[in-house]
């Protein structure tokens, strides 16, 4: 019997807090945060599978030092292809049973990055 990869999502933010917040806006139902990860520390963006999927939440706002050194991370590991911005079939098996819409204002077709 083969054991099924299971698809992980990076929520990505400067603060546990707004990662929080970032799950919410993308209707992500906390009851499968097994298969999220919280990240908060550019560090702790590597090591993850090449093409790993992530989401964030308004980053033109990341203006701290942190958080401009998260986004450079992230702008770099997506254009050499280690991580991805998740899509629709990522995030369907994360969000909740609610209908999209509902959900902290999810709109369905969205991508992983929103502004």
């Amino acid at each position: 019997m083969t054991k099924e990869k299971v698809r992980l999502v990076l929520v990505v933010a400067p603060s546990k807090m707004e990662c929080h917040r970032t799950a919410r806006e993308f209707g992500l139902d906390f009851l499968k945060v097994d298969r999220m990860r919280f990240i908060d520390n550019p560090y702790h963006l590597r090591g993850w599978s090449r093409g790993t999927a992530f989401i964030t939440f308004n980053r033109r706002q990341w203006s701290t030092d942190d958080g401009i050194a998260l986004d450079q991370a992230l702008d770099a590991l997506t254009a050499k292809g280690h991580l991805r911005i998740a899509n629709d079939r990522d995030l369907d098996e994360l969000r909740s049973d609610v209908p999209a819409g509902i959900a902290a204002g999810a709109v369905h077709g969205t991508c992983g990055v929103r502004t």
